[in-house]
């Protein structure tokens, strides 16, 4: 049985930084992708110069992001990472290491890729997120 029921993850997705301007069923198309992985504090989740095959959204728990180019952030709940370098399709810059037990939502780079090319009102609403992010002080 999963941690999170099939609702409490659309809404969770629906408030995450990355699909905020989603509608509600878009998010739902997204949460039928999306699959749970938990993170003991102290592990990795992916390393500089792997290839980018995923994104994630944090659910529970914290992951340090940390860039090969020297600087790094911490992601909180309802905090994505990994997603510049999906969208990009470079390998990973840096680390992602999960700093307390997390638990992510991941979804798969080709899933995800695969929605995409389906459901143009979701490419429309991540580039208004994006862009909006990117506008941000």
């Amino acid at each position: 049985m999963s941690e999170l029921a099939r609702i409490e993850t659309v809404v969770f997705l629906q408030s995450a930084d990355l699909f905020a301007a989603c509608k509600a069923e878009e998010v739902l198309r997204i949460s039928a992708i999306a699959h749970e992985r938990r993170f003991q504090a102290g592990e990795q989740i992916y390393n500089e110069n792997d290839p980018a095959a995923a994104l994630y959204c944090v659910a529970q728990g914290e992951v340090r992001v940390h860039q090969a180019a020297g600087g790094g952030r911490t992601v909180g709940p309802l905090g994505t990472f990994g997603v510049v370098e999906i969208l990009s399709g470079r390998l990973r810059t840096g680390k992602a290491l999960a700093e307390k037990d997390t638990l992510v939502l991941e979804i798969d780079a080709e899933d995800f890729f695969d929605l995409l090319a389906n459901n143009i009102e979701i490419v429309k609403a991540l580039f208004r997120q994006l862009l909006r992010d990117d506008d941000s002080p």
